[in-house]
């Protein structure tokens, strides 16, 4: 056992205390030296005590090991930062390190207390919440991935919010985490293309929450997802819809980041189809409309918002004419759309059956042709009356 140090007195005179009679001549003019506050001598001090602790050569008693850990607790706060990283290095792994010296090192500057952090089993679930809530990311990182994460660390890693930090915990085989833990990273994960698919892949994964993800990962994932959850599609439509209307109502008092990203995720795993879009429309958010058909077609906010505001909906059928949306899907979202334009929202029945016969006749590859080259140049509109014969 590491001997301790007695507060009511000079912790060096302590030590030398316990010392006398009972080392080597050259360890007890070590306890002298440590005396010597001056840089110099306290990183004299820290090093020959680290050769001693840890050398190939050391062959300490019991009790000298217990003074020289002492002497190291003592003076390894002063020492050069070169020598508390190697002797951080050095230290991680030992079970007989006090546990004060062991938490003196986790909290140093990260490249100190990085060793400690990842393998130190002297570091207790408090510790590290602790370590968690007074540190910023660099260690929060390395107590992500330690060989072992219990579910209240997790925990304590999850509700720091940090995307960078989940991810590593979430790839971590070695972290067990919490029924709350995955239910923060799976909606986390919504937005997040690093947290997605490896959470798939976590045993702690329930068959609601892969329901959620399912929209959010790649056509690869998706089927190793079904493999493993045999979940029915109309559980997967739900989910959707359930993820559109928590969209739709987020975005109540306009749109934020946190929509873009959303837009962006749903849009790389090829779930924005015209059903979402007709979801969005139902309710009148044309704002998020534009926003999630302009990620469906590929053209900017500004391009999308002429579209819809076309007079004949021309360039509103070529869109969707070469995104191959049909034609009844078309029908319900040229009408719905009519709601964005100022003035008269009641649609002609006769401009409806021109536009719909516009949207006949134009063929898809044509129709693609023509996107393909407004994505190129959306300054140039070639939607509107004049593409009536395109």
């Amino acid at each position: 056992m590491a001997l301790r140090a007695n507060t009511q007195e000079s912790p060096l005179a302590a030590v030398a205390a316990m010392a006398a009679g009972a080392i080597e001549p050259d360890l007890a003019r070590l306890v002298e030296k440590a005396r010597d506050r001056s840089p110099d001598a306290r990183r004299e001090v820290a090093t020959t005590v680290g050769d001693l602790y840890m050398g190939p050569a050391a062959s300490l008693t019991e009790t000298e090991r217990a003074i020289v850990l002492d002497i190291l607790g003592l003076v390894i706060r002063d020492a050069e930062r070169t020598v508390r990283v190697t002797l951080a290095a050095r230290l991680a792994e030992d079970s007989a390190v006090p546990r004060a010296l062991a938490l003196q090192l986790a909290g140093d500057e990260i490249e100190i207390a990085r060793p400690v952090l990842l393998h130190s089993d002297l570091l207790g679930d408090d510790d590290l919440i602790d370590l968690v809530r007074r540190h910023a990311t660099p260690h929060q990182l390395a107590i992500a991935a330690r060989r072992v994460v219990s579910p209240p660390v997790g925990d304590a890693l999850v509700g720091t919010g940090d995307a960078a930090v989940a991810a590593v915990l979430v790839r971590n085989a070695g972290a067990r985490l919490s029924p709350g833990a995955v239910s923060i990273l799976a909606e986390a994960a919504q937005r997040s293309a690093d947290l997605g698919e490896p959470l798939l892949q976590r045993p702690e994964l329930t068959p609601e929450l892969a329901a959620r993800l399912y929209w959010f990962v790649s056509v690869e994932f998706r089927r190793s997802l079904l493999r493993r959850f045999p979940i029915p599609a109309d559980q997967l439509d739900r989910a959707l819809q359930g993820t559109v209307q928590r969209l739709i109502d987020s975005s109540r008092r306009g749109l934020g980041p946190e929509h873009v990203m959303l837009a962006d995720r749903l849009h790389a795993a090829g779930s924005i189809d015209a059903a979402v879009l007709i979801q969005v429309l139902r309710v009148g958010r044309f704002e998020l409309f534009a926003m999630l058909f302009g990620r469906l077609a590929g053209l900017p906010p500004q391009t999308i918002a002429q579209t819809i505001s076309d007079p004949g909906g021309e360039g509103l059928a070529l869109a969707c004419r070469a995104l191959e949306i049909d034609k009844g899907h078309f029908a319900s979202i040229f009408l719905m759309a009519r709601g964005a334009r100022r003035g008269e929202q009641v649609v002609d029945p006769r401009e409806l059956t021109r536009v719909l016969s516009f949207f006949d006749r134009v063929p898809v590859e044509r129709a693609k042709a023509v996107l393909a080259a407004w994505r190129d140049n959306p300054s140039q509109r070639p939607f509107g009356r004049r593409s009536e014969g395109a």
